[in-house]
């Protein structure tokens, strides 16, 4: 058989870039060039820069690899749906042959530019991503090569986040519209057979390539990743799309009819959590997807409800809670994407000094906390079960990093790392701006120092989940369990565990040995294991740290600076964001009435309704969304102290006596009704009509 004539080698081609989507559902770049009849590669890249990065880990690699080889098994095999188990992926990945995608060792600029001199690209087709720094600059990289290059590159979206957001209040309704287009078709088996006859072959095709993996790259062969962090963890969950969709469907048939009621105990969270976070996280399965199938299960749940209304169900509940911080994900991901240098500073740089003073960081405290040796058993158990697994409930991650800023006092800057390696499902637009919001540092949200030895006692009160983790205290009894360092020295003697010295100080004459399978430190005598006292006294550091907080946001140049943090990125949805509809550290003649594409300064409306009545108001009117009015700016009126306008003239308004009257009433009717109320930091659903503070996050209930 004849060679091909040199002008099809230059035929133009087209280029998949696979980062964090590897799967087939609702994946528009793998839909685009199934539909089309043009050669392609699909090509992933272990990237040096990127896995150079301080919150790579082992185990987020292994995750990849596992998606890696369910993907490659799916398109090989033209298997369009992941029906199969995920046994296939469960042995020896790194023996599996790479068949359909193109996977090299090497950046993403230099790469492509090696393909395009060999064969020329016709357009690459990616989605867009908002991760730390180092993405942010390989992807501008990598547009500046295509302009120069006249290359078209397609960023498509799959988060529902805006690049280059002009405004926060559009937010809500570009997320919204990202929702409303249609599920990207997943290919069908023809298509899939097709694509595989237009495969470009590498090798095959004259094409050679840098750092060319025949078979997924083992973390403890990546030299950009620090030794000591090559590892993987053997109770994490598995990667690829096969085993996403299995958790999926299990969590809308069975497990997430508890979710709001499970989700804060590490005890219940392990299965009554839709357990999805690592799959949206690396992209094996779709955001879109599940918001838009979970919303078909609710509809399914409304209509079942109507034919039998009697019949109580905590799905409706479980899953509005579920649909609630899907939103919030992508709400969270939106400030980094705006503001990539989150990942370095403040959001509200007048907290900047705070923690960074020349004896802030104690090394000592930083150790134990990491290792898990604190002397507060819950908190120790917390970070044991996180360097197991990998995952961790939402309400224990955020005690953790309370008590490591508060009540440690140590720098969120200096924690993200070992965090970030620690969570499979480590997301850089979710993990800054949470710590710096558990940290106290954005400016406009409230203080949220938690009393970890409460919240053992409240979610874990019999200790079973200490005892897990904790195997030192195995033998504590329950009444000491949360505060082994209060047993007596005769109890301590009897369980055969030793607090400290024995006598409430720190542990002497103590042998140590280090597991490194599991990263925790055990100490042990010949007769007694050992387990540490508490290194710090939990109240008077809470208080120390509060008041050095406090008097930070009390200045008034704090809250001015609040003030813009908040319009940069503070929630503007009336309830369900985490960000409140009050931020605390606001004056409150700055705080604002929020209303998505309907915020107006009252002082111009008033104006005009001096000055030009009916036109001009319906003018304003008009611009407005369907069904909405201006009262909201109008009530703005009421809580400025720097609007010329006097309230009582303000009361004579009919628009503010109209106002008045309907919120009065529908308050009152609210009140009759209202049993349940969302908690404006954490979106949980609170069933405690009266209660002050929410179950899950502790939060103050706003008015």
């Amino acid at each position: 058989m004849s060679k091909q004539p040199p002008a099809a080698a230059g035929t133009p081609i087209d280029v998949v870039w696979l980062k964090k989507d590897v799967r087939l559902h609702d994946h528009g770049p793998l839909l685009s060039i199934a539909q089309s009849n043009r050669q392609c590669i699909i090509l992933y890249l272990y990237e040096p820069d990127q896995l150079s990065e301080k919150t790579v880990h082992g185990s987020h690699v292994a995750f990849v690899n596992e998606g890696l080889v369910d993907l490659d098994l799916r398109l090989s095999s033209g298997n369009s749906e992941p029906t199969a188990t995920n046994s296939d992926i469960q042995g020896d990945i790194y023996e599996h042959k790479f068949q359909c995608i193109t996977v090299c060792h090497a950046g993403a600029a230099f790469t492509l530019r090696s393909i395009h001199k060999q064969r020329p690209i016709n357009q690459i087709l990616c989605h867009m991503e908002s991760s730390h720094l180092k993405s942010f600059a390989r992807d501008k990289a990598v547009r500046r090569w295509c302009r120069h290059e006249q290359i078209p590159i397609r960023e498509m979206n799959q988060t529902g986040v805006t690049r280059c957001l002009s405004d926060r209040d559009d937010f809500t309704t570009k997320f919204n519209k990202f929702l409303g287009q249609p599920i990207h078709a997943t290919p069908t088996k023809m298509q899939l057979d097709e694509l595989r006859a237009r495969l470009v072959k590498i090798e095959g095709d004259g094409i050679e390539l840098h750092g060319r993996c025949h078979s997924p790259m083992k973390p403890s062969d990546m030299q950009e990743i620090a030794s000591e962090f090559r590892c993987d963890r053997v109770q994490r969950q598995h990667g690829g799309e096969t085993k996403a969709m299995e958790y999926f469907r299990s969590f809308l048939s069975s497990r997430g009819a508890n979710y709001s009621t499970g989700i804060s105990s590490p005890n219940s969270s392990w299965t009554t959590g839709s357990r999805l976070s690592p799959y949206l996280t690396w992209g094996h399965i779709s955001l879109r997807y599940v918001i838009v199938i979970t919303k078909q299960k609710q509809e399914e749940l409304r209509a079942t409800k109507k034919k039998a209304p009697s019949t109580p169900s905590p799905w409706l509940r479980s899953l509005a809670s579920f649909q609630s911080r899907m939103h919030w994900r992508s709400h969270f991901i939106q400030k980094l994407e705006s503001q990539p240098s989150l990942e370095k500073q403040d959001q509200c740089l007048a907290f900047s000094h705070l923690r960074r003073q020349p004896d802030d960081f104690n090394e000592k405290y930083f150790e134990a906390w990491c290792q898990g040796r604190t002397g507060f058993p819950f908190v120790d158990a917390c970070m044991r079960s996180l360097i197991h697994t990998g995952w961790l409930n939402f309400r224990m991650r955020a005690m953790l990093v309370s008590f490591a800023t508060y009540n440690l006092w140590l720098d969120w800057k200096k924690i993200a790392g070992h965090l970030a390696r620690l969570f499979l499902d480590y997301e850089p637009g979710i993990h800054y701006p949470q710590l710096q919001m558990q940290a106290g540092t954005t400016g406009i949200n409230a203080m949220r120092v938690y009393n970890v030895t409460k919240q053992g006692k409240d979610q874990d009160p019999s200790g079973v989940f200490i005892k897990k983790y904790v195997p030192e205290l195995a033998t504590v009894p329950d009444e000491y369990i949360h505060e082994p360092h209060k047993m007596p020295a005769s109890l301590q003697k009897k369980c055969g565990v030793v607090i400290g010295d024995g006598k409430g100080g720190n542990e002497k004459k103590s042998i140590g040995f280090f597991q490194t399978q599991q990263s925790t430190t055990i100490l042990s005598t010949k007769e007694c294991i050992c387990y540490p006292s508490p290194i710090v006294d939990e109240k008077i550091t809470a208080k120390s740290a509060k008041d050095k907080l406090s008097a930070v946001r009390k200045q008034d140049s704090t809250k001015r600076e609040a003030e813009q943090v908040y319009l940069k990125h503070g929630s503007r949805r009336t309830n369900g964001d985490r960000d409140g509809a009050k931020p605390k550290a606001l004056n409150s003649a700055s705080k604002r009435i929020k209303v998505d594409n309907a915020q107006q300064s009252l002082m111009k409306s008033w104006s005009q309704s001096q000055n030009g009545g009916a036109s001009n108001e319906k003018q304003e009117q008009a611009k407005l969304p369907a069904g909405q009015t201006s009262d909201c700016s109008d009530m703005k009126l009421l809580h400025s102290t720097e609007n010329p306008v006097s309230a009582s003239s303000v009361s004579k308004s009919p628009l503010i006596t109209s106002l008045f009257s309907k919120q009065n009433n529908a308050n009152k009717h609210a009140e009759q009704k209202k049993k349940e109320w969302n908690c404006k930091t954490c979106t949980f659903l609170n069933d405690k009509p009266l209660g002050l503070v929410c179950t899950m996050c502790g939060s103050v209930r706003a008015n």
